[in-house]
């Protein structure tokens, strides 16, 4: 008996036991914040690559290459997984530098087909404006986290969109 109750009063290694529950907890902290970390990272990465390409489009706005537009993205993030898509007036795969057909971008994110140089015109336009050509890059690309569970980054796909009146 008398061992016993030596043994419950002995605070040796007290120290240690909580450094290795607490330094856990701080790891955990940690990887955490490096997967928020990582996450807008990789979002600020490719929301500066899909303006530099909109930006470099408009300036080029009359010989756009739009089939080189998908690499440069990849590119100027630096990472070839993200999936780039381009559209010209709401159509994949429609973007041309030659007759160029025009349109009204609604407020909700669809066109409607105008004659080039018509005032827009109709619910959900903005009144007063031109009809024109825009086009639109998309770029995603999924994000897995190293530690957070499921529901909080797992699975999350960061996406970026642009969309550039080019006429």
């Amino acid at each position: 008996m008398h061992l016993l109750g030596r043994l419950r009063r002995d605070e040796g290694g007290a120290a240690a036991i909580e450094f290795a529950l607490w330094s856990t907890a701080f790891f955990f902290a940690i990887m955490a914040a490096m997967d928020f970390g990582m996450y807008y990272l990789e979002r600020g990465k490719m929301n500066e690559a899909v303006g530099a390409a909109a930006v470099a489009s408009f300036s080029d706005a009359d010989n756009v290459d739009f089939g080189q537009l998908p690499a440069y993205v990849r590119s100027l993030a630096d990472n070839q997984s993200i999936v780039v898509s381009t559209a010209c007036n709401g159509s994949a795969g429609s973007c041309t530098n030659l007759n160029r057909s025009c349109s009204c971008l609604k407020s909700d994110g669809t066109y409607v087909a105008t004659t080039c140089g018509n005032m827009c015109t109709g619910t959900g336009v903005t009144a007063g404006s031109t009809a024109g050509y825009y086009l639109t890059i998309d770029a995603s690309q999924g994000f897995t986290p190293m530690i957070l569970p499921n529901g909080i980054l797992a699975n999350s796909t960061i996406a970026q969109h642009a969309t550039i009146r080019l006429q």
